[in-house]
């Protein structure tokens, strides 16, 4: 019902500002990725800025992505689909290209990410890490990837970072499972191993059981049954705050 709801609103949009919608295929192909498009193209007319910006080169990302592997397939009827679909393709790969220039100067942080991840621009992963603190930099991704370049320079900067992404986690949105093993792979290294043990229990109950490898884990916890059992009750307290979003770091 709300997929349907989407397309309709996607039509409407369409309908009412066609050029939303006129470089783009018609068929059923990546109607997803189509949608979030005029979407996001909407709302940059709307409300103009570098957020919204950010929004349509994802979305325009996702969209090539999606569209590029249907390129090699062979239509037995309609061969003007693929002709379409490479048309389309060139009209959008133009407009990332000339919202990438256009954004080139910017200190968003998601444009920063875009720049070094995309194109290896070393000053935009320089500015990003410099901006740490910045009220647009709190949230849960941007931390995530704060932490990452800081893992193996800062070890306690990356720690701080993880720890904020888990504190900044919405109530009714499980944290990344992928952030949760980098830190339980942090405290390891840094042979902190009751706390790798107890974010090991807390990956465990808020995903299942599978998630972690307790085997690997067994070397690390030579624990007494009363500390375990301690750390099982704090895991489960600690899961329960993340979810919902009250989570404080000590």
């Amino acid at each position: 019902m709300l997929t349907g709801c989407e397309r309709d609103r996607n039509k409407s949009l369409c309908s009412r500002f066609p050029q939303f919608c006129s470089d783009l295929h018609s068929d059923s192909w990546c109607g997803k990725e189509r949608d979030q498009l005029v979407e996001a193209r909407y709302e940059n007319a709307e409300r103009p800025g570098d957020a919204s910006r950010y929004m349509v080169m994802n979305a325009l990302d996702s969209y090539q992505r999606c569209l590029e592997p249907l390129l090699d397939m062979q239509y037995t009827k309609r061969h003007e689909r693929k002709n379409t679909k490479v048309e389309t393709i060139i009209d959008i790969d133009a407009e990332l290209t000339r919202l990438e220039a256009s954004t080139a100067g910017s200190d968003y942080p998601y444009l920063q990410l875009w720049r070094w991840e995309r194109h290896g621009d070393r000053a935009a992963r320089r500015d990003f890490i410099a901006g740490a603190d910045r009220p647009d930099m709190q949230q849960p991704p941007l931390q995530k990837a704060l932490a990452g370049f800081l893992l193996h320079q800062d070890p306690a900067g990356a720690e701080r970072a993880m720890q904020r992404a888990l504190m900044l986690t919405p109530a009714n949105s499980k944290p990344d499972a992928d952030l949760l093993a980098s830190l339980i792979g942090l405290y390891i290294r840094q042979r902190q191993y009751q706390q790798a043990w107890l974010w090991s229990q807390v990956l465990s109950e808020l995903y299942d059981d599978d998630m972690v490898n307790w085997k690997q884990m067994e070397p690390y916890a030579r624990f007494t049954a009363q500390e375990r059992e301690t750390m099982v009750q704090q895991a489960m307290m600690l899961a329960e705050q993340l979810r919902k979003g009250q989570y404080q770091a000590n």
